[in-house]
């Protein structure tokens, strides 16, 4: 991809950059290029949280949590295995 502002591929590495740099944990402004290598990792929130340091901010996890979970549920409709998401996202852990 070039970096030349014309190129329709340099709107979409923006878009990109934008979407990894939204924060997820709020309380610690963790982005969601942080979070991503630990959803693709772990298999509930708790593990999440101790991979990325995520939920043990002021809210404890309270608004984080949710976004996490969404995230594992995606990553688990995406490998076909809906069977395990509420097994897999325990909400006590949020």
């Amino acid at each position: 991809m070039s970096n030349d502002p014309t190129n329709p591929d340099f709107d979409e590495k923006i878009e990109r950059i934008k979407r990894l740099a939204m924060v997820v944990c709020i309380c610690k402004g963790i982005p969601l290029g942080k979070v991503l290598p630990a959803i693709k990792a772990c298999d509930n929130i708790a593990d999440v949280n101790r991979m990325a340091a995520t939920g043990n901010g002021g809210c404890k996890g309270q608004r984080c949590g949710p976004r996490i979970k969404m995230l594992l549920r995606k990553k688990h409709e995406l490998q076909g295995d809906n069977s395990k998401i509420l097994e897999t996202t325990d909400d006590s852990e949020e």
